[in-house]
């Protein structure tokens, strides 16, 4: 997200949000300090979730005052910003040993010496040293301990799992997306009190919607996508189970009567030539594009031509795209596993995530019954609409002014 959508994201709607979450509610301003070193340069959901609960904030806020402290690389980014209550600290680089340094040591003194309140850590890992501040840790997910074999070593590694935990037993409140989430913590971590974490779903963005059928089509024809697709948007690594999906694609195929490609948008993760050797065989060649990482303006486009969208990921903390696909009018199918089954069950057709043959003949469903493709893509968009930014902010905020209260 550029700093001209960043500044657009704060002005919609702006006029329509109260200037306190709790009206009525007589207390004094809140300084919080929010740690945003964790944003990347090619958003993911977590970097999604980072930059819209700020956007958020600011709109439903206007009382109390934030700190934020970022990447020099992500300065430009907040520049400009409209919000006076909101100020912007640049505090390392984005190096993952600088980040650290800065998130362990920095952060605090610097949190310290301007007197906050409340120090917000929204990416898993909170600062050793607490101080007097209150502290809010945010958990997207609990996959590198469930499935540590579907992620990279470092996120496997005893140490960040260590430093995980660590986290949670200190932190004051936990948020998390999902039940699901809040579910595997209490399983790892089985004498944390329940009553710590608090589930706060994330939103689905406002370009999210049904788009023109113009702007799609040029869309596709930049992104050299002219023929009807099948679509998957995500990172290409073995937790989305991307070989399952191409499995299912190719069985479709060869039962005839299907004229969609296979699209899978996102950047390329770890442990990804397994995938690029399956497309590559020759029933699938040019039935299936890698398009790479697609830009935040392009995303909503290249949902709303899909025909269909897939996400059959192992497990998931909350499952942005297929909430994003359902919000454009694309039917979706999901797998019947975690925070998907919990977000999406009525709304997606659900497949379990082993089972390549349901997955074949769901996608066969609803590329060929029209009737069902029209009552999925209604139920989706209702289903949709009901993950509002604004309710993420403000129930965030919600846990802000508790944290102050607690400690007084």
């Amino acid at each position: 997200m550029d700093q001209k959508t960043l500044a657009r994201e704060w002005q919609i709607g702006i006029e329509d949000c109260p200037a306190s979450i709790d009206e009525g509610r007589e207390c004094r301003p809140i300084h919080v300090a929010i740690d945003l070193t964790a944003l990347l340069p090619e958003a993911t959901g977590v970097d999604n979730y980072l930059i819209r609960l700020v956007t958020h904030l600011s709109r439903i806020d206007q009382t109390n005052h934030y700190t934020l402290f970022v990447n020099y690389e992500d300065l430009d980014l907040f520049r400009g910003w409209p919000p006076p209550n909101f100020t912007t600290i640049p505090c390392c680089l984005r190096p993952r040993p600088v980040r650290l340094v800065s998130q362990q040591i920095g952060l605090p003194l610097a949190a310290r010496f301007l007197g906050t309140d409340v120090i917000h850590s929204p990416s898993f890992i909170m600062p050793l040293y607490r101080g007097r501040q209150r502290h809010l840790l945010t958990i997207h997910d609990m996959t590198s301990f469930s499935l540590p074999e579907c992620h990279i070593p470092l996120r496997r590694s005893a140490l960040y799992r260590r430093a995980i935990l660590t986290s949670i037993r200190r932190a004051h409140l936990v948020s998390v997306p999902s039940h699901f989430t809040r579910q595997a913590i209490l399983e790892f971590m089985p004498a944390i009190s329940p009553e710590r974490i608090r589930v706060i779903p994330a939103g689905v963005g406002e370009e999210f919607h049904p788009q023109a059928a113009n702007d799609v089509q040029r869309a596709r024809s930049r992104l050299k996508l002219d023929c009807p697709y099948i679509l998957y948007v995500g990172t290409i690594e073995p937790r989305k189970n991307l070989q399952r999906l191409v499995e299912s694609y190719e069985r479709l195929i060869a039962k005839g009567g299907i004229r969609e490609h296979l699209v899978l948008a996102g950047r390329l993760g770890w442990d990804y030539e397994g995938i690029l050797a399956q497309i590559n065989s020759p029933a699938l060649q040019d039935r299936v594009h890698l398009p790479g990482y697609i830009s935040q303006s392009d995303l909503p486009l290249l949902y709303a031509g899909a025909r269909l969208f897939v996400y059959p990921s192992l497990q998931e903390g909350f499952g942005f795209p297929p909430l994003e696909a359902m919000a454009c009018g694309v039917p979706t199918i999901a797998s019947l596993s975690s925070s998907l089954a919990e977000n999406l069950r009525g709304a997606a057709e659900l497949i379990p995530p082993d089972d390549t043959e349901a997955l074949t003949a769901a996608m066969k469903r609803l590329l060929q019954d029209n009737q069902l493709h029209a009552e999925r893509r209604a139920l989706g968009l209702a289903r949709a609409a009901q993950f509002r930014w604004q309710e993420t902010a403000r129930q965030t905020l919600n846990c802000y002014q508790a944290l102050v209260a607690s400690r007084s």
